[in-house]
Order: structure tokens, then sequence, then C-alpha cells
């Protein structure tokens, strides 16, 4: 017979840390407690301003939090530049994100459908009214012109083409459900989503596809604009990325799950060393972040409470334990719609992409197709004009070449 473990004995109640043991532990961390000598360094933060010391002046701080990147100036704390990814009613964001999501939104409401859910009538109704007045705004509108985006404007002609066909292809196929009663998950994917005729020779997936890189090319470019203006001294910068996408909070932890470190490592024409680029998801947003200077506590707090000890303890590790092997981690493997790996052309692989950025958790949804589209703008050198755009302006069936123009009887 096998006896219970006994149970662990509990603390008393009156026990508490003796006051020796806490000096010994402050004595290399802990400044977060209540106690902690007050105005005293860790010696993580030491080491940070004893190494800034010797090398000289630091780079600029290079904060990215959410869909917002701040330039902030090391000693001073003035911020040097922002710039917004999305989200920006000005920016064009919501008019192509809003075409892109017209697919997702009519196989939701076939799921719902399935699920016995009644809603799906009414909303289908809704999303027909929607698309029409969307239509009809592109077709009479001047809304692309007034938008004005630079990245856009060599594409304008394209993508007004590309909306109507959208909007037409939608409207066709809501039609041709009737009632509703032919509305499937399997209608959605082979006749929406893939299916082809001669009045619709473009498969709907471009459409999805070309919108995202839309979006991904507007962003990057806006903010490489910015970023350049700066003259950043990037071999020297101190990079924390903070990126938490929409409500996806377990995605983006890593460089190859996290495009925006590609991005910095391309805008700073890949000058920009690995090691300068932390990745902080539980870095704490300060009061002073976004202003027009972090307050000194909150520099101190970003250059030498959390890039510098990150950054540092790399280089002690190295040099006090020099006779121990390093163990080195591989990077992530190649993927669909890595730019080494997928042509302009393979808007399947996009889509394959687009589906393991949406089911695996660690993965950002503009993974599908900014980690492409960054690199293509690199290659071309940061001109909107030279790229090319799968789904608006690649990645045709044989014999297509724009979107054509359709007329709904």
């Amino acid at each position: 017979m096998v006896n219970a473990p006994a149970h662990a004995q509990t603390p008393p109640a009156d026990y508490t840390t003796p006051k020796a043991f806490m000096d010994l532990f402050f004595d290399f961390t802990g400044s977060g407690e209540p106690d902690y000598p007050a105005g005293r360094p860790t010696l993580g933060q030491m080491l940070t301003q004893s190494a800034a010391a010797k090398e000289g002046k630091l780079g600029s701080l290079i904060l990215v939090e959410g869909s917002d990147v701040y330039v902030y100036d090391s000693a001073s704390g003035e911020r040097l530049g922002a710039q917004r990814f999305r989200a920006d009613r000005s920016s064009g964001f919501y008019e192509l994100t809003a075409i892109s999501h017209i697919g997702p939104a009519v196989a939701y409401l076939a799921q719902i459908k399935a699920n016995g859910d009644p809603r799906w009538k009414e909303r289908l109704v809704s999303l027909q009214t929607h698309v029409a007045a969307v239509r009809a705004e592109n077709v009479n509108g001047n809304w692309l012109d007034r938008l004005n985006q630079p990245a856009w404007a060599p594409h304008k002609a394209a993508i007004r083409a590309m909306v109507d066909y959208a909007c037409a292809r939608t409207l066709a196929y809501i039609a041709s459900v009737g009632d509703g009663e032919a509305l499937s998950a399997a209608s959605v994917n082979d006749t929406f989503f893939n299916g082809v005729s001669p009045q619709f020779p473009i498969p709907l997936v471009n459409v999805m596809i070309g919108t995202f890189m839309l979006e991904g090319l507007r962003g990057a470019v806006d903010v490489y604009t910015e970023l350049s203006r700066l003259k950043l001294d990037w071999p020297r910068a101190m990079v924390l990325v903070s990126s938490r996408a929409g409500t996806n909070v377990s995605s983006g932890l890593t460089e190859g799950t996290n495009w925006l470190v590609l991005f910095l490592k391309a805008a700073s024409g890949f000058t920009l060393p690995d090691d300068r680029v932390k990745i902080v998801p539980y870095a704490q947003v300060r009061t002073s972040l976004g202003e027009t200077r972090l307050s000194p506590a909150d520099l101190a707090y970003y250059v030498q409470r959390v890039w510098g000890p990150l950054y540092y303890r790399r280089i002690v590790s190295d040099q006090v334990f020099a006779g121990i092997p390093t163990i080195y981690l591989p990077s992530r493997p190649p993927l669909p719609g890595d730019y080494e790996s997928t042509s302009a052309q393979s808007i399947d692989q996009f889509m394959i992409r687009m589906k393991h950025s949406l089911r695996d958790e660690r993965e950002m949804l503009s993974n599908t197709v900014a980690f492409w589209m960054v690199r293509e703008l690199a290659a071309k050198k940061w001109d909107p004009a030279a790229v090319a755009i799968p789904g608006l302006t690649a990645g045709f069936p044989p014999g297509v070449t724009r979107y054509p123009a359709v007329s709904l009887q």
C-alpha cells in the first residue's frame, strides 16, 4: 500500500523573509519591491549606465507600441518623430479593409446559417445594401482623389477597378443564392472565393490578398518616410517592440511571428543589428509615451530598466561564461508567403499563409502579407510605383491582366 504524500507544511502566519536575505537579494535586483533602497540602481541598470558611458552617446530610442512608432532622443527624452501604421480615418485603412472583409463576412453568414441562427437573413440583406452603396460611391465619387494617399497614387485606376469588381462580384453572388437557401460554406468557397466565369474571370481571393497587400504597402511607406526623415544612426539604435495586434494578445512575440521587426531592419537598410531589437510584451506603457518629451523617469525606465539589461546581459554572459558552449536556436522555417519562397503570382500561397495566420495564435494576421511586402519594398528601393502587388498588379489567371469592368443587369 502506497502512503499518501504528506502535505507540505505552511510557514507560520507571522513569518517574513529576514532582512539579511532581502538585503542580499537587493544587491542584484528587486527595484520593484516597496522596501528597495530608494535611488539605488540595480546591477542591471548600473551595467547599462557603465556600458553606455564607455561606448559614448547612445543611439535613438525607438518604441513600437501597438500600431504606433515613436522615436526619442535617448539623452533628453525629446520626441524626434512619430508615425502610425494604420487605423486612421484619413489613411485609407478603413476603405480597403471594408472591401477585404467582404469575403469573411459572407463566409461567416454561411456558417451562422448552418448553425441554425435565423439572423443571417437580415445581415445578408444589410451586407447587400452596403456593398451596393460602396459600389456607387466608388464609381460616382472621388474618394481616392480626395484621400490622396501617396503610396497608392501610382495604382489609383487599378484600385478603383478592383473595388468595383469586388462589389459587383459580391452583389452577383448574393443574387445567385436567391432567398439564401443556396448559401453554404461549400458554395462560398467554391463559387464565391475561387469560382470564375466569363463575366468574373478573377477569383475573389485575389481581391482579399490585393486589399491586404495595399494596406501593408501604405503603412510601411508612411512609416518608412517618417523614419527616413530622421536620419537615424541605426547601428546604435535601441529598439523596443510591444505590438499587440488588435485583440490577438498572444501574437508577435518572436522575430519570426512579428513582421515589424523585419520592417525596422529593412527601413535601416539592414544596418540595424539583430541584438539591438527587443520584443517586450510585458513592458509598461508609461504615461509620457507619445508625448513630445518622455519624462526623466520614463526615459530611464525604457533605456535603463528595459532595453539596457536585455542587451547587456548577453554581452556579460558571453564574457563571464566564455568557456561554456553557447546554444544557438534555429530561426523559424520558411513559410508560404515569405518573400524568398513565394512569387507575386502565387495567390494560393498567400491564402495558405492567411489560414496559418488565422489559426495559429502566435501569428499576427498582417503576417499574411507584410513579410512579403516589406521585402518587396526594400528590393524596389521603397518606390510604391515599382513594387508588384499580388492581387492587384500580379497573380491573375492566364490571359487576364487587370480587373475588368462589370455591368450587372
